[in-house]
């Protein structure tokens, strides 16, 4: 995927993203950060074809975004929202089964192949044994993970998840994380998310966009990019960066 020039404004004319340009190398995870406002969900929805940009393009695949029809965009990118709903009586695999529908005819009933990628999205999220539990009796975290088992239905190869990890504790947030860079090693699934931690995005991601005021601040690698100086010019704060063997490189802040 290719970010080029985008440009980007509400209704009140308030412009949120500035002339942005990146790219997305297929079988990564690419994480946005930044602060509260910035428009790293105001970008995932422009990649996403949520919001149509005022100027430049996206182009998926060397084809620009727009040109999609609904249903082959949804054969090409599954999304999980970071708000998210359902009919609290709706049953874990039913709502899994709504990622098969960009595969269906109007009058289509599911075939095996439906079953076996809907069984294979419920055991690679850990939720076939309570596919027939409602929603409204889950967790926060096996909520999280029906959203995406149901993305991960409409088996496509690339997967855009805005904030996965808000609204849970620590323990659901690393289990979301994991799932994440697990569907990413091992199935070669090509990850976007946007997160808030700025240690989780340098754990668990291949490049990292950091952005400030709609624009673009600097892109690379973790280890690459994330310093003192870097910190201090996007959030305001200063940290120290320190570097372990087993864990990498995180940090820590310790003042305004």
């Amino acid at each position: 995927m290719e970010i080029k020039n985008i440009t980007f404004a509400y209704d009140d004319q308030i412009i949120r993203l500035h002339g942005i340009n990146s790219k997305i190398k297929q079988g990564e995870i690419t994480t946005i950060i930044g602060p509260n406002g910035c428009g790293k969900s105001t970008l995932l929805g422009v990649m996403t074809k949520n919001y149509k940009a005022q100027q430049g393009e996206i182009l998926l695949q060397n084809k620009g975004i727009h040109s999609y029809r609904p249903k082959e965009l949804a054969k090409t990118l599954g999304v999980v929202h970071q708000k998210n709903r359902a009919p609290a009586d709706m049953t874990v695999e039913d709502l899994v089964y709504y990622g098969r529908l960009p595969h269906k005819g109007s009058f289509s009933a599911y075939n095996p192949e439906d079953h076996e990628k809907v069984e294979w999205a419920l055991k690679h999220t850990g939720l076939y044994e309570r596919r027939d539990m409602s929603i409204d009796t889950l967790s926060g975290g096996q909520q999280q993970r029906t959203w995406i088992a149901m993305a991960l239905a409409q088996d496509t190869p690339y997967l855009f998840l805005d904030e996965p990890t808000s609204n849970l504790d620590i323990y659901y947030q690393y289990e979301i994380l994991d799932l994440i860079k697990e569907l990413n090693e091992n199935h070669g699934l090509t990850i976007v998310m946007v997160l808030h931690d700025i240690n989780q995005a340098i754990q668990y991601s291949d490049m990292i966009i950091d952005m400030k005021d709609g624009q673009v601040i600097e892109r690379g690698k973790p280890e690459e990019i994330i310093d003192e100086e870097l910190i201090k010019r996007v959030y305001g704060i200063q940290v120290v960066v320190k570097e372990d063997q087993e864990l990498g490189r995180y940090i820590v802040p310790i003042g305004i």
